[in-house]
């Protein structure tokens, strides 16, 4: 009986956090008038309820702000781009796939996965398909451009003399003719 009624005294005013708020929640249950002998247990179980109440709310609240600013990133992203419905899915599913949560890093791996078409690299509209190019080639000793069929015929003097020229011509300070934008 001794031992059981030490026991229930160092249970009582243990320092060990929880030891005391259990051994008052057995009280309560066996005995509760005897439980008010342990008022602050409850005080403090009623505080951290509120304490983690508040936190709670505090973290929703973070939460909320946190997606609101996705969401505006997002549609920020889309308006920037002009993206629409289907390319908005491949960004979710790069976002998915990475653990993304930047639609800028997001949209920007979506444009180097899927470039937008360069006008500059097509032929221009009125060319059709069947369209004849000529090679560029270089001025003759004449001044003249030579024909593609001359200039390959020694392409390494032809090349040499127009660099020769262009040399000369910058070490002068003039312009070449090449640069005038004919």
């Amino acid at each position: 009986m001794d031992r059981l009624s030490r026991l229930a005294y160092n249970a009582a005013h243990s320092d060990i956090p929880g030891v005391r708020a259990a051994f008052a929640s057995i009280v309560a249950k066996v005995d509760p008038p005897s439980a008010k002998a342990f008022s602050d247990v409850a005080i403090d179980a009623k505080l951290n309820a509120f304490m983690q109440k508040l936190e709670n709310e505090k973290l929703q609240e973070r939460m909320a702000t946190v997606q609101n600013l996705r969401e505006s990133q997002k549609q920020e992203v889309i308006r920037k781009r002009g993206y629409n419905a289907d390319q908005v899915k491949a960004l979710e599913a790069i976002q998915s796939q990475y653990g993304l949560t930047d639609w800028g890093a997001t949209a920007d791996i979506y444009a180097t996965r899927h470039p937008p078409d360069d006008p500059r690299l097509k032929p221009p509209p009125d060319q059709d398909s069947g369209a004849a190019w000529d090679f560029p080639t270089v001025p003759g000793p004449d001044g003249k451009m030579l024909t593609f069929k001359d200039y390959i015929q020694d392409t390494r003097r032809h090349s040499n003399r127009v660099a020769r020229q262009m040399i000369g011509d910058f070490m002068r300070k003039r312009l070449p003719p090449a640069f005038h934008g004919a």
